[in-house]
């Protein structure tokens, strides 16, 4: 890579290549849009190449850009790790793990992995971190935390991404609603009514995948409410606003006159998985890896008999992990 190319070129080139929209990817990277516009066209100019390709609600990457987003990737993981490396030797590293957390996941992880830890080392400080998915890519690459705990799909060559579950998607409806009655639902019995969901910025890659596998199963809904919470999907389902698509732990979010149902298809699930740095990784937080992994495991055997890690299925018609 060129010496003159910044850092936060190539992320501002990559962020526009992942969501093929300036705006969106100035959002994502924190910055003006136009000062991001500027920043890849000043790229565009330094290069003598066109890294896009401009049309009207959509930029596309050109060959030239595939070329550079590839080598950008890999310019940027080594980067992080030479930070990742250098940071390795504060002190504080050596007793503390750093874990973030999608406030979207089965929350019940965070007791396992703070009991694993402090079965694994009594003086181990463990700090959780509020952070949506996308947000903590940054966070796992300065540091800022040492594992994470994502709903996929999330992508990074710098990161290891190992699965923990598979549970399956779960709708939320008002009790009085006909589709209430049923144990199960199929995704196109949902047809006609307004979908609540996360907002797509929380999560970009889930957003998209969800709803073209939804498209898949036949679902085409009306419209699509973004909420950033829960407790606005459960309310606006009270109201009779609509089906929230919600976590499937959700169920322990009593609320009266809802009722909590999943999918037929066993491809709508909701995975979680642990990510962390390929290398570079604390030497005392490398065995804690593991026994997290073998802990959520061990209880999910317990609960549902013999399955695997979550990289195997899992009956749809189980609601509760633990």
């Amino acid at each position: 890579m060129h010496a003159d190319v910044e850092l936060r070129l190539l992320r501002y080139v990559i962020a526009v290549a992942e969501e093929s929209h300036f705006s969106r990817a100035a959002f994502r990277e924190r910055v003006a849009q136009p000062s991001l516009s500027r920043g890849v066209q000043e790229l565009e100019t330094r290069l003598g190449v066109l890294l896009f390709a401009r049309h009207h609600r959509r930029v596309v990457l050109t060959d030239a850009g595939q070329a550079f987003v590839e080598q950008a990737r890999r310019s940027l993981a080594y980067a992080d790790e030479a930070v990742r490396a250098a940071r390795a030797f504060r002190p504080s590293a050596q007793k503390e793990v750093k874990i973030g957390y999608s406030p979207n996941i089965n929350l019940q992880l965070l007791s396992i992995a703070r009991e694993v830890a402090r079965t694994f080392d009594q003086t181990l400080r463990v700090n959780f971190v509020s952070a949506q998915t996308p947000d903590q890519l940054d966070a796992l690459s300065d540091g800022t935390i040492h594992l994470g705990l994502v709903t996929l799909p999330f992508r990074h060559e710098a990161l290891t991404i190992k699965r923990l579950l598979s549970e399956p998607l779960t709708v939320a409806l008002r009790a009085a609603h006909q589709l209430g009655a049923k144990t199960q639902l199929k995704a196109r019995e949902l047809n006609g009514l307004p979908i609540i969901c996360f907002a797509r910025r929380l999560h970009p890659l889930y957003f998209d995948q969800l709803f073209r596998l939804l498209k898949k199963e036949g679902l085409r809904p009306d419209a699509v409410q973004q909420v950033a919470t829960e407790a606005e999907a459960l309310f606006m389902v009270a109201e009779g606003l609509g089906a929230a698509l919600i976590r499937p732990s959700v169920e322990s979010i009593l609320r009266p006159g809802l009722v909590f149902r999943t999918f037929r298809e066993k491809a709508l699930v909701q995975e979680t998985a642990l990510a962390y740095r390929r290398q570079s990784l604390p030497l005392h937080i490398e065995p804690l890896v593991h026994l997290i992994r073998k802990t959520v495991d061990h209880k999910r055997k317990q609960s549902f008999g013999s399955l695997g890690m979550g990289d195997q299925a899992m009956d749809p018609r189980q609601l509760k992990l633990f």
